[in-house]
């Protein structure tokens, strides 16, 4: 009789279910929104945070080598003035001259004739006046601080893109991490309904036997202890889903809805992964590395900038303008349009104090850059076996949970058979739907971390798969 109710169940209420789920969720994937893992990748590189801040460090690292590009060409500047002081800056009166003879001539000539004249006893010069001009300075040599500069600011940009690719390396890890974490939990969730399904059909054969007498009311307590128990895995599954997609959302600027779709199966493209027993020969292939090579170039640079710092510096110049500079003695004042051309020479006689400071520091950064270089070195090969072995032993998982998931199938068949004819109890049957259940999670974890594994010895090999 339960043999017979379990076929009743699965032919006319189970396969029609089924049926009817399956065309519900053909014309949900018709008009829900796809998102593949690649399109996932294209929007974080286009709307990520992390992302965004470091193309504006190397947009601002190009700022920099612009402005030190600027200091090869002439300095040039306009100035303009205008003043009116209170007092006139030259106010000399006739016995202000120490020369005596002078002083008494032009007294004498003063109390004679100043009245007729119109004259004053003192000379008032350049009370108000204005002046205007336009300076170039082109130096010609700086001690190399120019030269210098120059280079470190490209060292800046060439760092700025080095950070880029890392931040870019590591946002994509995680893209792509959350996104097999997604899949993978819906995969799981799949997983527990359909068991959930199976499990609600036998609910209903032992709930008609346990009515016929034919089975024992702890069997449909057992199943509703198990219907609990996925109960509770389901709810689990949702919300740690929910919760993964709006990770993945934040990670590449969109809201997933739960409506939207990830269509890449966990197992797809996997035999396109890395397939070696073979570790590769690296050769320094990190961004780290490259960026610690630009940190002892820099402090190299820096080391001479203060070196050029206690060196002769030498510019030439030329100045154009003109000036007027008001008196009451003269009719026009004083001033006109004139040019000068000039050579500027500055010695820091001093500075070498500071300078020789300066340069043992420098050295001493340098040689700290080479160590971190040497270390970060040594650690990236440690890195890349590490990552190797990981890839290669979840390629053994994806190998032994795949085994798993065949051999608890083929045992849940089994039982099932030997439930129907009364050979297994509820016990039995209930425990090989646990293991089978069991085997597709773990083959679901295994192909998770086969994916991120493999995603981060490709970034440290620098491969394309």
């Amino acid at each position: 009789m339960i043999s017979t109710s379990l076929k009743y169940y699965f032919h006319v209420i189970l396969i029609p279910f089924l049926i009817l789920g399956g065309l519900l969720c053909v014309n949900h994937r018709s008009c829900a929104q796809e998102l593949s893992l690649d399109s996932c990748l294209n929007l974080a590189r286009n709307n990520n945070y992390n992302l965004s801040r470091s193309e504006l460090a190397v947009e601002r690292a190009k700022q920099v080598k612009n402005a030190a590009l600027s200091y090869y060409f002439p300095q040039v500047q306009i100035s303009a003035m205008a003043y009116h002081s209170l007092q006139p800056p030259i106010n000399v009166a006739i016995e202000d001259l120490n020369n005596e003879n002078v002083r008494n001539t032009l007294q004498f000539i003063y109390d004679n004739f100043g009245s007729t004249l119109g004259i004053s006893n003192t000379l008032q010069l350049f009370q108000y006046g204005t002046i205007a001009g336009i300076t170039a300075i082109q130096p010609v040599f700086m001690g190399g601080k120019i030269v210098e500069g120059n280079k470190l600011a490209q060292v800046g940009v060439d760092a700025a893109k080095l950070q880029y690719e890392i931040q870019e390396r590591d946002v994509l890890e995680d893209v792509e991490a959350s996104y097999w974490l997604c899949v993978g939990l819906e995969d799981k969730l799949e997983t527990v309904e359909a068991v959930a399904s199976l499990l609600d059909t036998l609910s209903h054969i032992v709930d008609a036997a346990v009515e016929a007498g034919l089975a024992l009311p702890t069997d449909k307590m057992e199943v509703q202890l198990k219907q609990n128990e996925l109960t509770r895995t389901k709810l689990q599954l949702t919300n740690g889903m929910s919760l993964a997609r709006q990770a993945l959302g934040q990670a590449i600027g969109i809201s997933i809805s739960d409506s939207v779709l990830l269509i890449e199966p966990l197992d797809s493209t996997l035999a396109l992964l890395p397939q070696t027993d073979v570790l590769p020969d690296i050769n320094d292939l990190s961004p780290e590395s490259n960026l610690l090579a630009l940190q002892v170039q820099a402090a190299r640079l820096r080391r001479d900038m203060a070196i050029a710092e206690a060196l002769p510096q030498v510019a030439i110049g030329a100045n154009y303008g003109y000036s007027h500079l008001d008196t009451k003695e003269l009719t026009n004042g004083l001033g006109g349009w004139n040019g000068a051309l000039f050579v500027t020479v500055n010695v820091p006689l001093t500075a070498w104090w500071g300078a020789a400071h300066k340069i043992k520091e420098n050295k001493l950064q340098m040689e700290d850059a080479e160590l971190q270089q040497k270390d970060m070195n040594e650690k990236l090969h440690l890195r890349v076996q590490q990552a190797f072995d990981q890839m290669v032993e979840s390629m053994l998982m994806v190998n032994s949970a795949e085994s798993s998931v065949e051999t608890a199938s083929e045992n849940y068949r089994l039982i099932t058979a030997a439930y129907e004819s009364g050979m297994k109890s509820i016990t039995d049957l209930l425990q090989a739907q646990s293991m089978y259940l069991k085997a597709k999670n773990d083959l679901t974890d295994a192909r998770i971390a086969l994916r991120v594994h493999a995603r981060r010895y490709i970034d440290l090999t620098q491969q394309i798969y």
